[in-house]
């Protein structure tokens, strides 16, 4: 039993540094938490497993015997980045060796009472099948309060499950009967119990997964189960330690739309894209009127515009309060150079998003040259890829901009 201990031990320590994993999270990547919401998932897993707590237990026999194997495979459905619900079935069982060093005594007419008998081996094993729901949070994704890469997630949940046993009972039997009339007989007994049992079990399982694909994680965790009902057969205590794969099966349709209300997202001409900022520049309108020359102008005073997803091409009827402004502002100073940066929103790869916000920073220029803008006074016209901005904010219009940002 120390050996066990030992494992389970170095079991509990892997289990416990599993957060230290979360270190590794450190870019945002819309990518992976789409394929983490409103999808459909598959995992398994392998490994080994521990049973405690049996009527049966392991006397003068192979400890090997206290590890078996274990298998398992389920569906799950991921609600939102940090929450799923799964189904799973699993199999494994439970082995156990007594062998006997001592026998009875067999008493009889014309027996001598130094004559013994009774089982000498016997050997125990109960093939498990379990079905379980259960619930998960991913602690990383709660932690960071949305804020994680998705890439790295550590799962911790419970449920229900309902475990089917069968298996049988093979004993072996000696007797040395010796009799008053010098008759000396070796009797030798085999037989073979069957059983089965079903008994519920409570789960609770720790998974570290990383996903090296948005479809595709590596999984590496532990589970404990406790039979709240002792039996006849049953152990009452299991403890698992598997590795194994997730794949997400489905994809998200328009996950962005999951995340913000439709009036931000959806590319429609509406006041969906007169937010906030907007406002505030219609107030510096008034402020900074078109006819001023010689006033100091400060890129607080400059708004941006916005695109539709995917697209560089500058509705002007849209974006017509902020280009108002935009201009008004860079008129009022005619000596002011600037440079022009175009933007993305954190959905899209790098290879899309690069070329696409150099295209809104090229888009808006001709507007301004076409609008009276000096072309001498613009300097750099370039894409800088994803808006560096946090949270929900991320996928948003807001991120999908070009701007001026004035020379110092």
């Amino acid at each position: 039993m120390s050996q066990i201990k030992k494992k389970l031990s170095l079991l509990a320590v892997l289990l416990l540094l599993m957060p230290a994993a979360v270190l590794s999270a450190q870019q945002p990547d819309s990518h992976f938490k789409d394929a983490r919401t409103g999808t459909i998932g598959l995992r398994m897993n392998g490994g080994a497993m521990w049973a405690f707590g049996s009527p049966f237990e392991n006397v003068n026999a192979n400890e090997m015997n206290l590890i078996q194997p274990f298998g398992e495979a389920g569906l799950f459905v991921n609600i939102k980045p940090w929450v799923r619900v799964g189904a799973d079935y699993s199999y494994t069982r439970m082995i156990r060796e007594q062998l006997f060093t001592t026998l009875e005594p067999i008493i009889g007419d014309g027996i001598i009472t130094s004559s013994v008998g009774g089982p000498v081996y016997s050997d125990f094993k109960s093939r498990f099948h379990g079905a379980s729901l259960t619930g998960e949070f991913d602690l990383v994704e709660l932690l960071s309060r949305g804020n994680s890469s998705g890439k790295v997630a550590l799962w911790l949940g419970t449920g229900l499950g309902y475990m089917f046993a069968n298996g049988n009972t093979w004993t072996m039997n000696v007797a040395n009967i010796m009799r008053t009339d010098n008759t000396h007989t070796m009797k030798f007994g085999f037989n073979n119990d069957p059983h089965k049992y079903n008994a519920l079990f409570v789960p609770a399982r720790l998974s570290l997964e990383y996903a090296f694909l948005p479809q595709v994680a590596l999984s590496v965790g532990g589970e404990y189960r406790f039979l709240p009902v002792k039996g006849e057969l049953n152990p009452r205590h299991m403890a698992i330690a598997k590795v194994g794969l997730v794949f997400n099966l489905t994809t998200a349709k328009n996950p962005a739309s999951r995340r913000h209300p439709s009036p931000i997202v959806e590319p429609i001409r509406e006041t969906v894209y007169v937010e906030q900022p907007v406002e505030k520049i219609v107030e510096k309108i008034v402020e900074v009127p078109a006819q001023t020359r010689g006033v100091e102008i400060t890129d607080a005073m400059l708004p941006y515009v916005t695109f539709v997803r995917g697209s560089a091409v500058l509705d002007e009827d849209v974006n017509a309060p902020a280009l108002a402004a935009m201009l008004s502002v860079l008129k009022a100073d005619p000596t002011a150079k600037f440079d022009i940066l175009g933007w993305t929103d954190h959905k899209g790869t790098d290879k899309i998003n690069d070329p696409l916000s150099n295209n809104r920073a090229k888009a808006l220029r001709e507007y301004l040259v076409a609008h009276g803008i000096d072309a001498s006074r613009i300097g750099v016209v370039e894409g800088h890829g994803n808006y560096p901005i946090a949270g929900e904010a991320r996928f948003s219009v807001i991120a999908r901009r070009a701007e001026v940002k004035l020379k110092k």
